[in-house]
């Protein structure tokens, strides 16, 4: 199960991707180095979070190296001339490419798991909204004390006590205390937009 910051560190590293295929689409020299940092730099968060995908990315990364090395990989094919270019380029655009599904792939019920506690987290605020539970942070250093105030007022309310369980069963207790942040301060900022 990843954390909220873990995921969402994954999350911004593939957001990076369509930056990178602008790159091959303009036929820019820099593609096939950008597909080698961002695969090298997803290998590495991967296994930090000691998911085993880290290796998949690695030998999608290893199959870039033997391309730029001259090994044409076996699953890439060509219309017209083959040059070494279009070699490293077809195989940066495949290792990418599957590098995305592989990885959006182990990371979808992560994703889910944090949408679901999100969604029953926002019925939980307005409910208890609703009912007086205080939700004045203070701008000072006792921000992280008030949230676990917040959190615990909620938790001994009898009509929020089960949504709380399964926010923290989703998610755990220091991912609860996050998520519940995100929720108070865009209700707050919606409040001094209007």
């Amino acid at each position: 199960m990843l954390r909220v910051v873990n995921l969402e560190e994954i999350q911004n590293l593939l957001l990076q991707v369509p930056g990178i295929v602008e790159l091959g689409d303009k036929g820019e020299f820099g593609f096939v180095s950008s597909v080698k940092n961002w695969l090298t730099h997803m290998e590495i968060v991967l296994k930090s979070n000691k998911l085993s995908v880290s290796a998949n990315v690695a030998a999608l990364r290893g199959y870039l190296v033997s391309s730029e090395k001259g090994v044409i990989p076996a699953d890439i094919s060509f219309v017209g001339r083959v040059s070494k270019r279009k070699v490293r380029e077809a195989t940066a655009s495949h290792s990418i490419s599957s590098a995305v599904e592989i990885v959006s792939e182990k990371i979808s019920k992560d994703i889910e798991r944090v949408e679901e506690a999100n969604r029953v987290l926002r019925q939980l605020v307005c409910i208890a909204k609703r009912s007086g539970v205080v939700f004045d942070l203070p701008s000072d250093k006792n921000f992280g004390d008030a949230l676990k105030s917040i959190w615990s007022k909620m938790s001994k309310d009898q009509v929020l006590a089960q949504g709380v369980v399964s926010v923290e069963g989703l998610v755990g207790p220091h991912d609860a205390l996050i998520l519940l942040d995100r929720t108070i301060t865009a209700d707050k900022q919606k409040g001094e937009s209007k």
